[in-house]
């Protein structure tokens, strides 16, 4: 009894100092540089300082503020309003202390030489702790060894190198942020540790990159190209802890084959979307990381140097990610840009004391690669294991379990197994993974785990392909499996309780929070915060040549509108019309007439206060009002006739046994289409029409000899 009401008391007591420091929260609106030091360094928790609107070339700007701790109220640093700030010229920040948070602030066009942009430290001993940066834009702020900005992207390593972003100490956050048009060398975000010695592990970091844009990334001088860098070789025995989630990487050209480059262990990379931009995602050194529910889609028609996940050290976990036309390494065989790939060693895994193998390359041993979409990729591989890394890699990867993956490939072959090195041998147990590839590649002798089956990708929803009926409840040994997918799928909805093959659950239920980002959803501006509102359901039919959308939501509450977006291709979308929220649980939404045969819907569902976010995406097919098939004669012996009409250009046919093999592929074209049935036994088919990987009509056939 005496515990609970010292409890009591000091709950009482700390809220009341809370309330205190609340109460006397002072602001200050500065336009100085020297204003802006003091007031920040002299600042308590709960103090606002905002820099009025202008554009400054302030230099070097640092702050040691040591009056928080990590459960005080924010130190606050803001723009006066959103990107009314502007940073130029030589002007860049470093700060320290705890619970520091610097809101709304652009960096645009300049030019800092060898500093970093953003230094979460005020010195090499002073760090930040528990502190953030958000909604902060970082614009063309490069430097090159003359001290002129550069923003060519066309230099082979004559660029000075300069960070954008450093983050120290640990419990940092880095979030709802733009990062565009970063040509020179060094990677936009680092995360550093303490330890400077390898194999010594340093303090764990536990940071959150979260919600952010990076778009134009250019440089061309190769390495020190990456995107994001989370440790280095010296220290990539440490337990980092770090989370990186929900950040849009878009449009790169960059040669470093890395967009991010993992360098510590433990850490997390996970809804994260790599669409047209160069590189992947490396594993490079550190072991036992997670890399789950990202998005990587290649959507222009131009060959990219663009890959998936290369796995190198130990104890990954690679699983639930969609992986959509990727030809990085334009049908090599040996080429390391494949949509998965795990990595011979130089040295054995156990060798981690020596300091000379601290950055070399270890075996990707016991590693799980499992429940992942492979879908339209070209190459030697859909994954690679025992990836001979410059021909010394001696010591091929051991314990590799490949598991209920969903593989269609292009080009190329479904898995290799590179046993190129003499006497070397890869170990691996598969199970559960359905594929096709050009002439039934599996490319490898033993099947084992290996299910070749025509796999035919339905409409686009919520961006990505929708996977054939037949990976439903196929996966093999769902208990297996369910600890480390937390029984969810790649958009967080819940699976059935036997999973189905590759990274979608058709049925899954439960809110979608994760599915391809666009830039609307990610960066300065546009805050990733739940709204007051549950959206139940969102749905549409077609009837009487129109599109009719329906939702349903409960808790509506501060609720600006609903604003109904519209797309052709399922990702770029267009506002067509404003359905206010006014408290009902039903709302409903009529398009008269449609633009494609092929439309997507969306809803942006707007607070009062600006804050936004997205329902997940419809597709809504009204080909049949376009396209017209008779076949004749049906039963039929040795041919058919098909007569269509407005069937769209460069449409496929295939003809599928009844025991889903495929056995007739053709194109065809609006008319008359005479097709060879010749040498097909008696029995039932499908014919099936297939338009920029959408199917478009299925159709029975009978053959009766």
């Amino acid at each position: 009894m005496v515990k609970t009401q010292t409890i009591l008391l000091l709950t009482i007591l700390i809220f009341a100092g809370i309330l205190h420091a609340t109460c006397d929260a002072k602001t200050y609106i500065i336009s100085t540089k020297t204003l802006l030091i003091s007031k920040m360094n002299a600042a308590s928790p709960g103090d606002t300082i905002i820099v009025q609107n202008g554009t400054y070339n302030w230099g070097q700007i640092t702050i040691n503020n040591n009056n928080g701790n990590k459960t005080s109220a924010w130190i606050v640093l803001k723009a006066q309003t959103f990107n009314g700030v502007v940073f130029v010229g030589r002007t860049y920040l470093q700060f320290s202390g705890y619970k520091i948070l610097v809101n709304g602030f652009r960096f645009a066009n300049g030019n800092v030489g060898t500093n970093d942009v953003v230094q979460f430290r005020s010195s090499s001993s002073a760090f930040a702790y528990y502190s953030r940066i958000t909604n902060i834009t970082i614009d063309n702020y490069n430097s090159d060894s003359t001290g002129s900005s550069n923003n060519t992207g066309t230099k082979n390593g004559g660029d000075t190198l300069n960070r954008w972003v450093s983050l120290y100490g640990t419990h940092n956050r880095v979030d709802h942020c733009t990062f565009i048009n970063k040509f020179n060398g060094s990677p936009t975000v680092v995360v550093w540790y303490d330890s400077t010695n390898y194999p010594a592990k340093g303090t764990s970091t536990y940071h959150l990159i979260d919600s952010n844009y990076f778009k134009g990334h250019g440089y061309q001088g190769g390495n020190e190209g990456e995107v994001i860098r989370v440790g280095t070789s010296v220290n990539s025995r440490t337990d980092g802890y770090n989370t990186i989630e929900y950040n849009l990487f878009e449009d790169g050209v960059q040669v470093d084959p890395e967009i991010i480059s993992n360098k510590s262990g433990f850490n997390t990379y996970r809804y994260n979307t790599f669409r047209n931009h160069a590189g992947g995602i490396t594993l490079r050194q550190g072991r036992y990381c997670s890399v789950y529910g990202n998005f990587f889609l290649k959507t222009t028609t131009a060959r990219s140097i663009q890959y998936g996940i290369r796995i190198i050290d130990k104890g990954h976990k690679v699983f639930n990610n969609y992986l959509e036309n990727l030809d990085g390494n334009y049908g090599s065989v040996t080429s390391l840009r494949v949509p998965i790939i795990l990595f011979n060693g130089v040295t054995n895994s156990n060798d981690t004391a020596n300091p000379a193998f601290a950055a070399k390359y270890f075996a990707a041993d016991s590693t799980l690669v499992a429940f992942n979409t492979i879908v339209y990729c070209s190459g030697g591989g859909g994954i690679v294991v025992g990836f001979n890394v410059d021909s010394i890699g001696l010591y091929p990867p051991t314990g590799i379990t490949v598991a209920n993956n969903l593989i269609k490939m292009k080009k190329g072959q479904a898995i290799l197994i590179d046993k190129s090195v003499a006497g070397s041998s890869v170990t691996y147990f598969a199970e559960g993974n359905i594929y096709n590839a050009p002439s039934n590649k599996l490319g490898i002798a033993d099947s084992t785990g290996f299910s070749n089956k025509t796999l035919t990708f339905g409409t686009r929803a919520n961006g990505i392909l929708t996977p054939p009926l037949l990976v439903k409840d196929a996966a093999i040994n769902t208990s297996n499996y369910s600890s480390f997918l937390n029984g969810l799928d790649a958009e967080g909805q819940t699976r059935s309780a036997i999973y189905d093959v590759g990274s979608i659950e058709l049925n899954g239920t439960g809110n979608i929070i994760a599915s391809p980002l666009d830039s609307t959803q990610v960066g300065a501006g546009t805050p990733f915060s739940p709204l007051p509102v549950t959206l139940l359901s969102f749905n549409g039919n077609y009837s009487n040549n129109n599109i009719n959308l329906q939702w349903t939501v409960a808790t509506e509450k501060d609720l600006l509108k609903y604003e109904v977006e519209y797309s052709s291709d399922g990702y770029s979308f267009t506002a067509i019309d404003v359905v206010l929220a006014t408290g009902k649980s039903t709302y409903n939404f009529m398009q008269k007439t449609h633009i494609n045969p092929k439309n997507y819907y969306r809803l942006k569902i707007i607070s009062k206060d600006g804050s936004f976010l997205y329902s997940k995406t419809i597709a809504m097919e009204v080909l049949e009002r376009h396209v017209a098939v008779s076949i004749y004669p049906n039963p039929a012996r040795d041919f058919i006739v098909m007569v269509t009409k407005n069937i769209p250009a460069n449409t496929t046919l295939l003809v599928i046994d009844n025991a889903g093999k495929q056995i007739r592929q053709t194109t065809i074209s609006s008319g008359y289409n005479t097709i060879s049935t010749i040498g097909f036994a008696s029995g039932l088919y499908h014919i099936e029409l297939i338009h920029q990987h959408t199917n478009i009509g299925s159709y029975p056939l009978v053959i009766a000899k």
